[in-house]
């Protein structure tokens, strides 16, 4: 299947046809981005042009509103940066770039610049109203099986490794939007899908080889296209996972380096040292933070040198490109503190000027709330440095979810290790944008924590879609899918029903077990009631220290409440209105929004043990 490219794409030309070119002479193989817009906040295009012996050449352009203001050679000859200001009167169009060696043309390429949508820079983004949804494609479904070898990648499909390709692609995705609605999905954040020719786990797409087209065994550029106006047609935001610490080692740069700093390079292969608290510690070497920011992530994804500000100002580009070609809600950030911060946070503040009111997410994989309370932006960091990310993934509490409900309660075991949590949001600037989770790709399944106990499976859930942030769910986690611990492709199981060959599918009642579809709806009842609960989004948060393995707390917003109450105990427990009385106000019974049980609220009431209720209160 012949890779499809967009109908932007440059058509080059270089003093004939490209396959007779002579090496010797300057030509032009590729120019990124690959097409622009008008109507830009920032008027300023950088071109990276990549082709033999290019970078002594000049350039011109004759188009109105169009003014080559500088070029940039580098020491590789085969790269020229050309900066282009694009006026905000320009039209749309397409005008060709003219490259020229002794006066002489050498080269001539066709650039378009497209209209921007109406409101593009208003867009709005997701927030604490949202339910995130997080999958991979190649995990998730297969909807087109004509994709699952192309000619000339390395990799096809082999079900039967767990490290290997196994076929699942962004139509498969589409397909299944309706089924994602119906659980009570609003976002969804799907890993890199860039072109990743890589001989070995190229199914996760982290190393990115080529940063302007979908990997043709996911899709392309325009099925990528049809899935954000699925996306939005369906209700759902759609999120971009942004990867500016690595490439990799299949992208032509590395075979050809623009500049010998574009990557972090080192005498001998040098991995990261993983250790982001080194960021935060006022005490930290020197040589341990350059470990860590210029350490590579593995060793087929080389570290990028975002301190370069050709690679910066090209790698922005490369994500507002897709911000603008996909329609896209809202950014995630991947490995946020590999980078130098201080350049991470100037990368951030690309898209928020051009996108004032978009949010963007950043994996800080820390391990204390006041360690990732310091990557949210607005914390007033006693060293001036601000993020520009408005949320952040709270790592913390996913640890306790892991541990509590398998521990008797105690002075700092069970229960209480939330209430203790949750005491420590001082930290935080903004609690309402904290993502909450019970797991993800990098990670052991929350389904092997509590080693498949329903009960405590429920109560995990009811935890993490009802605490202040908004929540984030793994594909699996609805129907509880397992995993095996301590394997990163043990992280990431095919979906049961993805694929036609597959016995059963999980994606319809009749497909799952008594027991996933409990766990199924139990899920879907809270994220659906979550949807119209402005208490459950953004309401003021209240708790109690927790007795005898109950712990209850309360969200408050617009004249409704909504009070959660946890059983950590084997046995069932009576709850005395008493303790409680502060929530109620008067009020005598409430309603637990997954059973449909009305509580009488002036007397004790029962609670089965390893349990959750969720009660409405009714005024």
């Amino acid at each position: 299947m012949k890779k499809i490219l967009l109908l932007t794409t440059l058509l080059l030309f270089c003093g004939g046809a490209f396959a007779a070119q002579k090496q010797e002479k300057p030509c032009v193989n590729k120019i990124e981005p690959v097409s622009w817009w008008v109507g830009m906040n920032n008027p300023e295009l950088m071109l990276q042009c990549y082709g033999k012996n290019i970078g002594d050449a000049s350039v011109e352009i004759d188009y109105s509103g169009v003014t080559v203001t500088k070029t940039e050679a580098v020491g590789n000859p085969n790269y020229l940066f050309v900066f282009l200001n694009i006026d905000p009167a320009t039209k749309p169009g397409t005008f060709n770039i003219v490259f020229k060696k002794d006066k002489k043309t050498v080269a001539k390429c066709k650039y378009t610049l497209n209209e921007r949508r109406e409101g593009s820079r208003e867009r709005t983004s997701f927030g604490p109203e949202d339910a995130m949804y997080l999958l991979m494609p190649d995990r998730f479904a297969n909807g087109d099986y004509s994709n699952d070898s192309v000619k000339g990648y390395l990799q096809g499909v082999n079900r039967k490794d767990l490290g290997k390709r196994h076929g699942g692609d962004i139509q498969g995705v589409i397909d299944h939007l309706g089924y994602l609605e119906d659980l009570g999905i609003t976002a969804l954040w799907i890993t890199p899908f860039f072109d990743n020719n890589d001989s070995q786990y190229s199914y996760h797409h982290y190393a990115e080889g080529d940063y302007f087209n979908v990997d043709p065994r996911l899709g392309s550029n325009k099925v990528y296209r049809n899935l954000s106006d699925s996306c939005h047609a369906h209700g759902i935001k759609l999120i971009l996972d942004v990867v500016p610490n690595h490439c990799g080692i299949v992208h032509y740069w590395i075979k050809d380096l623009p500049t010998e700093d574009w990557i972090h390079q080192w005498p001998t292969y040098t991995s990261s040292n993983y250790r982001m608290t080194a960021w935060t510690d006022p005490h930290a070497s020197k040589a341990d933070i350059e470990v860590l920011e210029k350490g590579w992530f593995s060793g087929n994804m080389p570290d990028l040198n975002l301190e370069n500000p050709l690679l910066f100002k090209y790698l922005s580009q490369v994500y507002i490109w897709w911000i603008e070609y996909g329609n896209v809600d809202g950014l995630r950030v991947d490995t946020y503190p590999y980078n130098e911060i201080h350049v991470a946070s100037r990368f951030m503040k690309t898209f928020l000027d051009e996108y004032p009111n978009l949010h963007i997410v950043g994996e800080c994989w820390v391990k204390s709330p006041l360690e990732i309370a310091y990557y949210q932006s607005g914390n007033n960091n006693k060293d001036g440095f601000d993020s520009n990310l408005q949320s952040v993934m709270d790592f913390v509490l996913k640890d306790k979810l892991h541990e509590a409900f398998n521990e008797r309660d105690g002075w700092d075991h069970g229960m209480s290790k939330f209430y203790a949590h949750f005491a420590q949001d001082f930290a935080y600037p903004n609690t309402d944008m904290i993502m909450n989770f019970l797991d993800n790709h990098d990670i052991d399944r929350f389904s092997g924590a509590v080693k498949r106990d329903v009960n405590k499976y429920k109560m995990g859930i009811a935890m993490f879609l009802t605490v202040r942030g908004y929540p984030q769910i793994y594909a699996g986690d609805e129907i509880m899918l397992e995993g095996i611990p301590g394997n990163y492709e043990g992280y990431r199981f095919d979906f049961p029903g993805g694929w036609k060959d597959d016995t059963r599918n999980a994606f319809t009642a009749e497909g799952r077990t008594d027991e996933e579809n409990e766990v199924f709806n139990y899920m879907r009842s809270i994220l659906q009631f979550r949807k119209n609960s402005k208490a459950l989004q953004s309401g003021k948060m209240t708790q109690f220290i927790p007795y005898n393995g109950i712990y209850v707390f309360s969200r408050e917003a617009e004249g409704e409440r909504v009070m959660m109450v946890f059983n950590n105990s084997t046995n069932a427990q009576l709850v005395s209105p008493d303790r409680y009385k502060e929530l109620f106000e008067g009020a005598e019974k409430g309603t637990e929004i997954t059973s449909g049980k009305v509580i009488d609220l002036t007397r004790k009431f029962s609670i089965p043990g390893k349990s959750a209720y969720i009660i409405k209160i009714e005024n």
